[in-house]
């Protein structure tokens, strides 16, 4: 069946059985097509196209490489598929102009179960040609499908799909304490499993002077053996030997106003775990990479396990949450055959693993917050679909140890998704005999993200100390600005090169680009252009005059200048930046 939408789509539906119904809704550049399944499905699809017409990017929620090694800019059609399900990825994607503006942004309301999507360039007509193909859906069931064909920026659109998700109550968001706001150091980077109660005492001690109130006790506070990876996972029992009394570590800690995170990841069972033999008929697959088993949830003595892991930890050394990792481990892998099927899913209660890991995450984040009200929970890129929001209030960029534009794109893009759900960096370190403006530069590209921390604060050297507790107070400073402020972020194309966030009494603009353009300096607010390139010269349009200072890398004061009208060219120290009331 065929739809019209708007003069430039036409969709088609294939593959519905005769008792579904659709319906269609547009106006205004918006369409919406909803979907019944009121009998089971094995799978459908919807179809269309739109000219080429100025796209010049696709947008998408992936943290990486996706579509058979194509990085995010535009495939062809024929290497343009992603999956998008509970634990990878969210349901959308964008077409974006050369100017920012949205040419196409295509959301689905499906969370939980797999849509997988097709978006590319037909290299015979040069059309845009899309397709979803839903699978594996429960009846009776609902799908959405909402179109986007207005002419306004990008970033605005894929706003608008987050509040669109928001508003459906199957989808509606974990509380975010105030303490999800506060910058954190991991002990992840700088100490990896050499991690130590006395490490970790040192070092949240150190933080405190630089602001950071959060500490996460990342992998190694475990027993992990002496084998490589995670051969002995699944117990996730503390290592008495380098934390003696974990419980004690933690209130120590918390008496001097730090909170204490710890890490997790569910997922894993290691062939030298004492748990191991009972579980053997309870897994999903091998990892090579991580050297172990990845559970099986369906199992509900699996997910009863898990829970009561945490549980045992919440009770027995009372972190404040956890940062729960790996989850994006679950789905199987597609060259991987489901194990269920040789045995004809005997002693699982789902057939769907996604719909197994809903459940145990529901039921884990529901005790956990019944123990803790303010309770943290963190999970990472990729596992950010919209149904995950019930379920943490930090989402974290993906690991890009050192890559300060990763880390920059990482962090905007997660930010354009996630709403109200707090979004973290991923973990900051450098080497010891960086520069300053260079360590500064790692600093200024999260900057629209809370910072976490991760290099050995009793080590930096004092020039690294000066950066990084400047940086600190100054983003706390204008913290609701740079984390509540409408972001735009311009040219997805080149990892964003400048990106500005304002609100009713302030902007701020960040240049990552040498000898960068920005205009908009004027309006009566309070204007920030920070320079995070490692050049000097910015240029810069200014629609009346302006008093500003300029200051370095370190926050001290270089020079008192004023901004003339019209366009005008503007000398700030690499990491630093102009601030003009």
């Amino acid at each position: 069946m065929k739809y019209r939408l708007f003069d430039r789509l036409m969709l088609e539906l294939g593959g519905l059985p005769a008792s579904a119904r659709v319906k269609t809704d547009s106006a205004g550049g918006i369409g919406v097509v909803e979907i019944k399944l009121n009998e089971p499905c094995a799978r459908f699809s919807a179809e269309w196209q739109i000219p080429l017409d100025d796209i010049q990017f696709r947008w998408v929620s992936a943290a990486g490489k996706i579509g058979g090694g194509y990085p995010q800019f535009l495939p062809p059609s024929w290497c343009s598929k992603m999956t998008a399900e509970l634990c990878r990825h969210a349901p959308v994607f964008s077409f974006v102009g050369a100017n920012g503006e949205n040419r196409l942004t295509a959301a689905v309301s499906e969370s939980k179960y797999p849509v997988e999507f097709h978006a590319g360039i037909s290299e015979e007509t040069f059309m845009a040609e899309c397709r979803m193909e839903f699978s594996g859906l429960p009846s009776p069931h609902r799908v959405l499908i909402r179109f986007d064909l207005r002419d306004i920026l990008f970033s605005k659109a894929l706003r608008e799909v987050s509040a669109w998700w928001e508003q459906m109550p199957e989808l509606a968001p974990m509380p975010v304490p105030d303490s999800a706001l506060e910058p954190v150091y991991s002990t992840w980077y700088s100490l990896h499993r050499n991690v130590s109660a006395d490490a970790v005492e040192r070092e949240a001690e150190l933080g405190l002077g630089y602001g950071l109130k959060t500490v996460i006790v990342d992998d190694g506070w475990q027993n992990t053996g002496d084998a490589p990876g995670y051969a002995f996972a699944g117990e996730w029992k503390v290592d008495r030997r380098r934390f003696p009394d974990m419980k004690e570590l933690i209130r120590r800690v918390r008496s001097r106003g730090v909170r204490c995170l710890l890490w997790i990841a569910p997922p894993f069972v290691g062939e030298e775990s004492p748990l191991f033999p009972s579980m053997k008929g309870k897994l999903l697959y091998f990892s090579k990479g991580l050297n172990a088993w990845i559970a099986d949830p369906r199992f509900p003595e699996i997910r009863a396990h898990l829970i009561g892991v945490c549980l045992r930890l919440v009770a027995e050394s009372d972190p404040d949450g956890f940062k729960i990792d790996f989850l994006d481990r679950f789905p199987l892998p597609p060259e991987i055959p489901d194990p269920a099927l040789s045995d004809g899913f005997a002693g699982r209660d789902f057939r769907n693993v996604d719909e197994a890991v809903d459940v145990l995450l529901n039921e884990l984040s529901g005790k956990l917050r019944t123990l803790k009200p303010d309770v943290l929970i963190e999970f990472r890129q990729d596992y950010i679909a919209p149904a995950m929001r019930k379920y943490a209030n930090i989402f974290r960029a993906s690991d890009c140890p050192g890559d300060r534009v990763a880390n920059r794109r990482r962090t905007v893009n997660l930010r354009l998704l996630s709403g109200n759900t707090v979004v973290h960096s991923d973990m900051l370190g450098w080497h010891p005999g960086e520069s300053a403006e260079s360590a500064a530069r790692q600093l200024w590209n999260i900057v629209f993200a809370v910072p976490q921390i991760s290099v050995r604060l009793e080590e930096l050297s004092p020039e690294h100390r000066r950066v990084l507790r400047f940086y600190l107070s100054f983003w706390r400073q204008y913290r609701d600005l740079f984390l509540h402020g409408e972001l735009t972020p311009f040219h997805p194309e080149l990892n964003y090169p400048l990106v500005v966030a304002e609100n009713p009494s302030a902007v701020a603009a960040v240049s990552y680009q040498e000898r960068n353009f920005v205009n908009g300096v004027g309006n009566g607010k309070e204007f920030l252009l920070i320079n995070a390139s490692a050049s000097e010269e910015l240029f810069v349009e200014v629609d009346a005059p302006r008093n500003a200072a300029i200051f370095d890398c370190f926050g001290n004061p270089v020079q008192c200048t004023e901004l003339c009208a019209g366009v005008r060219k503007v000398r700030i120290p690499p990491s630093g930046y102009l601030h003009a009331k």
